[in-house]
């Protein structure tokens, strides 16, 4: 039997078992059958977030391109709402265009359900995006979560309403508690725990009244349960009692629900020890997720060591206060939102100073991160380095955001942009690094090194994204400020930017000059290699354009020597990339091969799109090189799809490596237009890793109009059922899942069951490979029986 289909995207496991709420998750999945966008509201503790999550992980294989989750409470600033989107599908944005516009056409092929949790603070800019991503991508469904409805046209909204628990001061039996949600909420967690405990006849009342005080919500379920550690549930009930009476003024009977859950939070502060309050309070100014190193920088510290904050967390992780989860190695803490905020509430509270030195404290730590990263990227920790910062994107921004709106801070802001530049460059985040910088030159206009920096930064990040127009005058003020302060360093990076930039708008005569003067002011620094490998690039980059293929080669060798020297992945790749059109001009078709092959992996095991782009594209053209033009057309459609849904790539300067369009008419004269046709919409129909898998075949490529259909397992006919092959005939006609539904007489859920199971058991992601398969079934066996 063929293997499940693995599920696509970006969904965090389960750290608790989920309870409950089987109503709501029927409800949702049939509001998500009628709408593309569903709003899930209510108080916050009252659970939107976990019932949307539970519901995206059962569609999880419905959608073929994936379920992904975007989270927003760490992100304050709604016009980086289409970056903060973008990362979270692991889209790289590096067009010159509107952003929204480019993730649109990103997601316009896509057939995939976002979570986008945490939008109230975002409503306006959530409008925007979400209604012109809803327009632009047909089978986009959205399921998003927010305290007030975002009054969107389609918008269905889903109330989420607290869980039934029996009244506070009520008696109930046993039998009767166990019909509430609330009330097997509280179980499962106190047995979490307390493995021994059970709701009995003799702690019935105490577990009623306990349930009954938090008016059914979640949150504060899990608070009190987190308490059994150290309490009886009796014990609990006449302290909760007592505490609500006197945070209140009133009973627990008569306490509204917001001031419920804010006492149950401030409950849960008074039980912590003092050092596990100060480290909930100075926690909280972590925007989202950090770690352990994070953790004690920012919290320990004014009587509090770094010990004290271990001890502190995992007191705080056992009261349910902070939550802690382990990726790839990399062990994270966060606090729900409400959690988060209270910590801020009280430290507003505290003296004067205590909130300004602790977010200048959060922003120090990550401006020494920013300066560890920028002087060992270049290296063989590539890989560690580039998902650390692409982690802890949330915590940069909030630094990036304290600096630029705290007067006397702006020169941190304009030094942490700086320091960013790789992110920018190597991460898959050049737009957004372009609106830091923009701010950040903006923000300090004065003369300096620092501004020279972040002038070289900027122009690199703008020529990337293909805006060589606009990258002018930051590299001609860089230029001019560098040669002022009279810096070697910061004068070599200078005249290779100028330099550079000229390549690329057309003026070699100038260009040339300074890219030699840049490779000479590098080699007198070979402390940084990468000055070396960036000047030497550049320089063989207009070897290239000027028809030099033997210099060009000569260049690119050397750059390539410094980058695996350093144990460097990043850069080599792109050198790689841009090496074969002059290798292919010396005639040697295999180590062009070899060449995009290698760089083809290594910026795959990066994610950087923008050099897988260029790969793909460099193969097309060691493909035409070798006669292949049907292979040729193919990587040339999946290059180009790629480049439009990104929006760059190394080869898209006008004029700047003229193998595009050879590569191109050659492929037409050998095809004909009908063929070559055929062949570039093939290529731009595949997803980036089918491209990548295709690149990576040898031989020659199949006709389009001959291409196999996919196969399942040997014994895959006969592992479908009667009723399935009946689906799988009505999704070979193209019905959707509603009308399989409506044309059997069954529920749209059962028809999305039956249509994953096939997929899972053919071994299938989409819809169409099953239309594909049953096709080649019928032409050999007859149609079903």
């Amino acid at each position: 039997m063929a293997p499940r289909r693995p599920p696509v995207g970006n969904l965090p496991a389960d750290l608790t078992s989920f309870v409950g709420r089987g109503y709501e998750l029927s409800q949702v999945r049939q509001l998500l059958s009628q709408s593309r966008l569903v709003t899930l509201t209510g108080f916050g503790g009252v659970g939107k977030s976990r019932l949307a999550l539970r519901v995206a992980q059962q569609l999880s294989r419905v959608f073929p391109d994936g379920v992904w989750l975007v989270e927003l409470s760490s992100l304050q600033d709604g016009a980086l709402l289409p970056q903060a989107v973008s990362q979270a599908l692991g889209i790289a944005d590096l067009a010159s265009g509107d952003p929204v516009e480019t993730l649109s056409r990103a997601l316009a092929r896509r057939n995939l359900l976002v979570v986008v949790d945490n939008c109230e603070h975002l409503v306006p800019s959530c409008q925007y995006v979400l209604t012109m991503l809803l327009k632009s991508a047909p089978d986009l469904r959205v399921l998003a979560t927010s305290r007030e409805v975002l009054r969107i046209p389609g918008e269905q909204v889903c109330q989420v309403a607290p869980l039934e628990v029996p009244e506070p001061g009520g008696q109930a039996s046993v039998e009767a508690l166990g019909r509430y949600p609330g009330v097997a909420l509280f179980a499962r967690r106190a047995g979490e725990v307390r493995p021994v405990f059970a709701v009995t006849t003799s702690n019935a009342d105490a577990v009623a009244r306990v349930c009954g005080f938090s008016e059914g919500m979640p949150l504060f379920l899990e608070l009190a349960a987190a308490q059994l550690r150290w309490l009886s549930v009796e014990q609990l009930a006449g302290r909760m009692a007592d505490r609500f009476h006197l945070l209140t003024g009133r009973p627990p009977a008569v306490v509204a629900r917001h001031q419920s859950l804010r006492a149950a939070v401030e409950w849960s502060f008074t039980l912590c020890s003092e050092a596990e309050r100060l480290v909930w309070i100075r926690a909280s100014a972590f925007a989202g997720r950090f770690d352990l190193g994070a953790a004690e920088a920012v919290c320990a510290g004014d009587g509090l060591s770094a010990s004290e904050v271990l001890d502190a967390l995992a007191g705080l992780i056992d009261k349910s206060v902070l939550v802690a989860a382990e990726r790839d190695g990399d062990l994270r803490y966060w606090m729900l939102d409400t959690l988060r905020l209270y910590g801020q509430d009280q430290l507003e509270a505290m003296n004067g100073t205590a909130a300004p030195d602790l977010r200048r404290r959060h922003r120090d730590y990550y401006l020494g991160l920013a300066g560890r990263f920028t002087a060992d990227w270049f290296g063989p920790r590539q890989a560690g380095w580039s998902r650390r910062m692409r982690a802890d994107l949330p915590e940069l921004r909030a630094a990036l955001s304290y600096s630029l709106s705290t007067p006397g801070e702006e020169t941190a802001a304009i030094r942490l942009a700086g320091r960013l530049n790789y992110l920018w460059l190597g991460c898959g985040a050049a737009r957004e690094g372009s609106l830091w910088l923009e701010r950040v030159l903006a923000a300090l206009p004065s003369p300096g090194g620092d501004r020279a920096r972040v002038l070289a930064a900027q122009t690199r990040v703008l020529t990337l994204r293909s805006l060589h127009a606009e990258a002018a005058g930051p590299a001609r003020e860089c230029l001019e400020l560098a040669r002022h302060l009279g810096d070697p360093g910061l004068l070599g990076e200078a005249v290779t930017c100028r330099g550079m930039n000229l390549m690329y708008t057309g003026d070699m005569a100038a260009a040339v000059p300074l890219l030699d003067e840049g490779i000479e002011r590098a080699a007198a620094r070979p402390d940084i290699p990468i000055a070396v490998a960036s000047a030497t690039m550049c320089r063989g980059l207009a070897a290239t354009t000027a028809g030099d293929a033997a210099l060009a080669d000569a260049l690119f060798g050397r750059c390539q020597a410094v980058c695996r020297a350093a144990g460097d992945t990043s850069f080599l790749s792109l050198v790689l990339a841009v090496s074969i059109p002059a290798v292919l001009a010396l005639g040697e078709l295999a180590r062009a091969t070899a060449y995009g092959h290698e760089s083809l992996a290594g910026s795959a095991a990066l994610g950087d799109t923008l050099v897988m782009t260029a790969a793909l594209e460099a193969l097309a053209w060691v493909a035409s090189a070798g006669g292949d033009h049907r292979r040729a057309a193919r990587l040339l459609g999946a290059a180009n799809r790629q480049a439009w849904v990104h929006g760059g790539s190394p080869f898209h300067a006008e004029g700047a490596i003229p193998a595009h369009g050879q590569c191109e008419a050659a492929a037409r004269a050998a095809l004909g237009e009908t063929a070559f046709g055929a062949e570039f919409r093939t290529g731009s129909d595949l997803s980036l890793d089918e491209a990548i898998g295709y690149a990576q075949q040898d031989g020659p490529a199949r006709p389009a109009e001959q291409a196999p259909a996919a196969a399942p397992p040997e014994d895959g006919p006969a592992q479908l059922t009667r009723r399935e092959l009946e689906i799988a005939e009505l999704v070979a006609v193209g019905l959707t899942n509603q009308q399989i539904a409506n044309q059997l007489v069954i529920s749209r859920r059962t028809a999305e069951g039956h249509v994953e199971h096939i997929l899972g058991k053919l071994g299938f992601t989409t819809r169409t490979q099953i239309a594909a398969w049953l096709l080649a079934r019928n032409e050999t066996s007859g149609p079903p029986a």
